[in-house]
């Protein structure tokens, strides 16, 4: 028996009717499919309509055309109530709370099982302090929210998702303002509450390595679309990724799964040595515009070597220097290439 769809989208139209002027088309003809237990990345270039396909799936504006259905109905046919008890959403925008705890935030996230009064019953504090708990804040729940770090902040923003129960998380830009390994601890977060708790959790991104490295599937939407949407590794091997991001000087790389800038090309190199600092030295010579080919196919060759001291590099062809870092290798080139007439 096939799982029912968490959410999906039947020929979406997405966009905006402003008053006295032509209707604007964001994107169309999207027809993606979000499964209970999975972690999708929605990515795309700036202005491609991410923010927008965010909001009309979380029913915050209305399609243009077409349906978005959870569960199989139609998501306009759930009143607001019913649809806050199935879907949770989290903005990138702070939201002002002074200086309230962060129990009492999470505790929002009951609001669509209270009655009038808004009074937690034992149940729905039991509901809280789970969410603090999955989330891993609860040294946090009794500081006032004002207090805390962005990261610190986006997890509360998660737990008070999370305390309403639902079966779909839509995240816009949870990881934005947040440092590395802050944007790391949160993918891997996200993660894993899909799969150990079968939600199905959407978030739309700009972290293209973290995504690839985490997300079940993508959905990938380029400016004018199509969206395209499958694993990570299947729409780099089709060149998707570099379709979706072309026309500018930064170029997606199939083979390091990385975005590159395209950059002067100045000679050609090898390099042979010790696998850590031979990896890093390739990074350098590429991003100073070399091109680094086979051993013997290159003018220089430029040969690292791991040791107790530091780490070496020799350089060999025109004449044998040794060098002590990166740097003096780069140094070194960028000096020969001023006084010399230059390799190829």
């Amino acid at each position: 028996m096939s799982v029912p769809l968490a959410l999906e989208t039947c020929d979406l139209s997405i966009g905006y009717r402003p008053r006295r002027r032509p209707v604007q088309v964001v994107a169309r003809d999207l027809n993606v499919s979000l499964r209970p237990g999975e972690f999708v990345c929605l990515l795309g270039p700036n202005g491609a309509g991410k923010s927008t396909l965010i909001r009309t799936l979380s029913g915050m504006q209305p399609p243009l055309s077409g349906e978005v259905l959870m569960e199989g109905a139609v998501l306009s046919s759930y009143p607001a109530r019913a649809l806050a008890q199935k879907m949770s959403l989290v903005l990138t925008q702070r939201v002002a709370v002074g200086v309230m705890p962060v129990r009492a935030l999470v505790g929002l996230g009951r609001h669509p099982y209270t009655d009038w009064t808004g009074k937690l019953q034992p149940k729905d504090e039991e509901a809280v302090w789970q969410a603090i708990v999955d989330v891993g804040i609860e040294p946090l729940a009794n500081r006032s929210v004002c207090e805390l770090s962005d990261g610190e902040r986006q997890k509360v923003m998660i737990a008070r998702a999370l305390a309403q129960h639902p079966q779909v998380m839509i995240l816009d830009e949870a990881t934005a303002f947040l440092d590395l390994p802050r944007r790391v601890e949160l993918m891997s977060l996200l993660r894993g509450l899909a799969h150990a708790q079968g939600r199905a959790v959407l978030l739309s991104t700009h972290d293209l390595d973290l995504a690839l490295r985490s997300a079940d599937r993508i959905w990938l939407l380029p400016p004018g679309g199509p969206l395209r949407q499958g694993s990570p590794e299947d729409l780099v091997l089709c060149d998707a990724f570099r379709d979706a991001f072309s026309g500018s000087d930064v170029k997606f790389d199939k083979r390091s799964g990385a975005f590159r800038m395209e950059t002067l090309r100045r000679g050609r190199i090898s390099i042979v040595g010790d696998d850590i600092p031979a990896m890093w030295t390739f990074r350098a010579l590429e991003r100073a515009g070399y091109q680094v080919v086979a051993p013997g196919a290159g003018a220089l060759c430029v040969e690292v070597r791991e040791s107790r001291d530091g780490n070496r590099w020799w350089i060999h062809g025109a004449e044998n220097l040794e060098c002590r870092s990166v740097e003096a290798v780069l140094n070194f080139l960028e000096a020969s290439e001023r006084t010399g007439p230059g390799f190829s």
